[in-house]
């Protein structure tokens, strides 16, 4: 069936209400069983970090969250961010903070009218690399110069209003402010360095001298007696005639005639013979810039001539330099080269060589005398022998038994070595009580020990050893002995005798009992007895041998019997 389009357009009409009606039933349908609500109105704020440092330009985010009151966090919550001072840091509704300017501003995050905020402090900008400009320049002394410096970031941006710290590698070279003005002191190469942040740049500086262009000398002429000094003083000046210090510049001294006077390379001129001489100065620097002086030097007059040394004595055929000392009339020493005549007063008892070398001949006084162009000096003095240097006796140690004799030699050297016969020995013994010295040296003993003998020649001396050995003893004679046990006094006499029967005294006696259950003896320290220790009755042979200093033994063994009688009523 054909349907007119009038009728059409409201079957459409029809057909779209009813199925908007139906849509609509059906959402609220699905909103019954949904149960929609809206989102949670936020109870309290909170932000974190909770306070932020950054350097100018530097960013970080900050985040906020919504919390009910029930202590949930609300998801999806629209928090606003605000900056207290945009001209320190910004905020962007992200939350991205970005510093702008020192100083410190408040970021707040708000939401439902309930906010919370961090406190963000904003720094300078650290300084990424620092230019020193200009990075190289070269400066004469005494010329100053303003360096800059200039410190930019990460991004190669200038960091404007940064404080720079200045120092120089070396600022006895070249010094520097803290401005950063520089000021050249002495030539050399130095770096001056400005630091920001820890960062620094540096620049070379080089600073040279100020050229020469002339100099002069004053005085520029002088006159001088031979070893006589003087030292010109030079002025120096650049190129603009403006005088400019000599520390530290290289100056060329030179004579042209050292044998008149000479120069050091200070300056300094010394008269040498007579004649005339050209000093000139040359800048090292600069050789057309020399300057020159004029010397005149001429003799000395002799006025005084005087002998060294002056020795009271000379010693005999031991030769001995003198030396003699000109002066002229300011008082001066007049150096070698000049005439001067040595002779002999006394022939017979010294001589002197042309050169002052005396030598004496004979005992006696002497007298040299010299003469420097009429000026003449004189000097006495007498020859004497050389004196003794070392006594020597020989032997050094010996030992001799008790009552011997021995002869001592000694030898005298003088101060140069050789053996003299002809001085004084004075002959002493340290203990004449043991062993006498006669002036031969003979060593005559009488008791034993050990005794010094002492030579003396002049102020020296020499010593030997001599040790005296008691006589040794030959025999021991005793008689056998017989004693009660309870006897009051035990004791019998024994003598000690020398091979010639002579009777020794005060000697070591060594005694050995065959049975000393029965008895034992002593000897006392004269060794002229012997004390018996009984304990029972009976018989015992005691065995005596002397002993030497050595407490070793020496002479014949003794044997004496001893019998104990039982003890007497």
């Amino acid at each position: 069936m054909r349907v007119s389009a009038p009728i059409a357009n409201i079957r459409a009409t029809l057909n779209a209400t009813l199925r908007a009606s139906t849509t609509t039933l059906a959402l609220i349908g699905l909103a019954g069983c949904l149960d929609l609500k809206t989102t949670a109105d936020a109870c309290t704020i909170s932000v974190a970090p909770a306070s932020l440092t950054l350097p100018v330009n530097g960013a970080s985010t900050i985040v906020g969250t919504a919390f009910d009151c029930k202590g949930n966090s609300i998801r999806n919550k629209k928090i606003s961010y605000s900056s207290s001072n945009t001209a320190v840091a910004t905020v962007t509704t992200e939350g991205n903070v970005i510093a702008v300017g020192v100083g410190g501003a408040s970021v707040s995050a708000v939401a439902d009218g309930k906010s919370a905020s961090v406190q963000v402090t904003v720094t300078p900008e650290a300084a990424a690399t620092v230019t020193v400009t200009p990075s190289t320049l070269t400066l004469r002394r005494t010329n100053t110069r303003q360096l800059t410096a200039t410190a930019r970031n990460n991004q190669n941006t200038v960091i404007t209003g940064r404080t720079f710290r200045w120092g120089s590698s070396n600022s006895s070279i070249v010094s520097v402010d803290q401005n950063g003005l520089l000021t050249a002191l002495t030539p050399g190469t130095v770096v001056i360095s400005a630091e920001a942040d820890q960062t620094s740049g540096n620049a070379t500086v080089t600073v040279t001298e100020i050229p020469i262009g002339s100099c002069s000398l004053a005085p520029a002429t002088s006159k001088l007696t031979v070893s006589q000094s003087v030292q010109p003083a030079i002025t120096l000046r650049d190129t603009a005639n403006n005088v400019i210090s000599s520390l530290g510049r290289s100056i060329a001294w030179t004579s042209d005639n050292e044998i008149a006077a000479t120069v050091t390379g200070s300056g300094l001129v010394t008269a040498r013979k007579a004649g005339t001489a050209r000093i000139t100065a040359s800048p090292v620097e600069n050789t057309q810039a020399s300057c020159n002086a004029s010397v005149e030097v001429v003799d000395a007059r002799i006025v005084s001539a005087v002998i060294a040394p002056k020795p009271a004595t000379l010693r005999l055929g031991v030769a001995r330099q003198f030396g003699v000392t000109l002066t002229d009339s300011a008082g001066g020493a007049i150096p070698a080269g000049r005439t001067i005549t040595w002779r002999s007063v006394t022939p017979a008892t010294v001589t002197v060589s042309a050169n002052g070398l005396v030598t004496g001949l004979a005992l006696g006084a002497a007298r040299i005398a010299v003469n420097a162009e009429g000026a003449v000096d004189t000097v006495n003095f007498t020859i004497s022998k050389i004196p003794v240097a070392t006594v020597r006796l020989s032997p050094l140690s010996s030992s001799i038994v008790q009552g011997g004799t021995i002869q001592l030699s000694a030898t005298i050297e003088d101060s140069t070595g050789t053996a003299v016969t002809d001085r004084v020995v004075e002959w002493t013994s340290s203990d004449p009580t043991r062993a006498s010295v006669s002036q031969s040296g003979l060593v005559t003993t009488t008791a034993p020990g050990t005794v010094t003998i002492t030579a003396i020649s002049e102020t020296r001396s020499g010593t030997a050893s001599v040790t005296v050995q008691p006589i040794p003893v030959d025999t021991i004679v005793a008689s056998d002995y017989t004693v009660a046990l309870n006897a009051t006094s035990k004791t019998f006499s024994i003598q000690l005798r020398d091979v010639n029967g002579n009777q020794l005294f005060s000697r070591s006696v060594a005694i050995t009992s065959s049975q000393p259950d029965v008895a034992t003896g002593t000897a006392n320290s004269n060794a002229t007895q012997v004390t018996v220790s009984a304990s029972k009755a009976g018989t015992t042979i005691l065995t005596m041998r002397a002993l030497n200093s050595n407490g070793q033994p020496e002479g014949r063994v003794t044997n004496v019997t001893v019998t104990i009688t039982a003890a007497t009523p």
